[in-house]
């Protein structure tokens, strides 16, 4: 299709996520699409997030950040002005997209709302949840809908976010859907599934953040005990997050070998050989909204432990099918871990199990999925 014949599609959001970059790559094949960021990298993200932008995203120029506003950047306006999209996707219920929303909706622009859960569904408060500070009850959901309720969709990031939005915020339920994220997985695939026997080495990987919700302590806690049984045993934790130096305390206190941070990554696109090098993920969260790493482990073909608090992952999570699935307890993880140790060969079975089931987020059937979805809500006619 001829790319002027296209409909125009632009997506804001806080930071340039490299998945995100190369999602916005994807979706040429339906959209005229532009991506717009307010930085590049934010303090919460390590330095090798940073990629080439391309010809198709950009960084807004101007834009600045507080606490009670979040990012703001005239920018957004006068890049609304110049390409006049069709759809534009939000990425957040910010107290600026609500009035860039207004703007784009006397240019006649159909405007979508992205978001995970907020505050009070994870038991934290996100970097997009000023609306909601000093607001409760019926006070909360009046200045959602004052703010968003001329929005013509709103694309909760999973079935708990589509839900909340519904129910506790009253947004009619024919304009809510659950909508996948986007995923730079393509390169996870190649990787060989672990072929293990009784006694090989055996590596855990938490790739995620070190944060108390994700259960970095508990983690460790599970790898001291099976140590003593399993001398094979390595794991290797994220660097970043706020519990990072408790962790590493525990590790000196305990006197924990074997024990190392992802801190060797240069880029982005080495990222992959983290999973290519680990054999199982261990994520033992009191909630999560269904974390990005758990899909990469998944194309990776590595052994999966998640806790059941772990949400958004049924079409890709079957216990004892292809994960096993524990209470964010040491004991609880302690437990599924050993399986696995006990039965290596189970690596591979999960492995070849989880590549089929993850093979739906690739980015190209991912940008099949927004499409239809803008189809089907009428915001978009038919782009093929």
């Amino acid at each position: 299709m001829n790319i002027m014949n296209k409909p125009k599609l632009v997506f804001i959001s806080n930071i340039a996520s490299p998945y995100q970059v190369k999602f916005c790559d994807a979706l040429q094949e339906h959209f005229h699409a532009e991506f717009w960021f307010y930085e590049a990298v934010s303090s919460m993200r390590p330095d090798w997030w940073r990629i080439p932008l391309g010809e198709h995203s950009r960084i807004l120029r101007g834009t600045f950040f507080s606490k009670r506003t979040n990012y703001v950047s005239m920018d957004a306006l006068f890049q609304l002005a110049r390409f006049r999209p069709d759809v534009l996707l939000l990425g957040g219920f910010t107290p600026y997209h609500a009035v860039i929303l207004q703007v784009a909706k006397r240019f006649g622009v159909k405007v979508v709302v992205l978001s995970e859960p907020i505050r009070n569904v994870s038991g934290e408060s996100s970097a997009d949840d000023r609306l909601l500070q000093k607001q409760d009850g019926p006070q909360k959901t009046a200045r959602f809908h004052r703010l968003f309720k001329r929005a013509d969709l709103l694309f909760g990031m999973g079935e708990v976010a589509a839900q909340q939005f519904v129910e506790e915020f009253d947004f009619p339920p024919e304009r809510v859907v659950d909508a996948p994220y986007p995923m730079d997985i393509e390169a996870h695939f190649s990787h060989p599934l672990r072929q293990k026997q009784s006694g090989d080495p055996i590596r855990l990987l938490f790739a995620n953040r070190l944060v108390a919700r994700y259960g970095p302590l508990v983690a460790l806690g599970a790898f001291k005990r099976l140590k003593r049984d399993y001398p094979n045993l390595s794991m290797r934790l994220n660097r970043d997050g706020e519990m990072a130096e408790a962790c590493q305390s525990y590790i000196a206190q305990e006197g924990l070998t074997d024990v190392s941070f992802l801190d060797e990554i240069q880029s982005w696109d080495e990222l992959h050989h983290v999973y290519a090098e680990s054999d199982i993920l261990v994520l033992p969260a009191t909630y999560s909204n269904g974390n990005l790493t758990i899909v990469e482990a998944c194309a990776s073909g590595m052994g999966v432990v998640v806790s059941h608090p772990v949400n958004n992952v049924d079409a890709h999570l079957h216990d004892e099918v292809n994960c096993f699935k524990c209470d964010p307890t040491i004991d609880s993880l302690e437990a599924m871990i050993r399986r696995y140790l006990e039965e290596p060969a189970l690596l591979e079975v999960h492995g070849a199990r989880s590549k089929q089931y993850a093979k739906q987020y690739r980015n190209v059937y991912t940008a099949t999925v927004y499409e239809r979805l803008l189809r089907e809500s009428n915001l978009v006619a038919t782009t093929s």
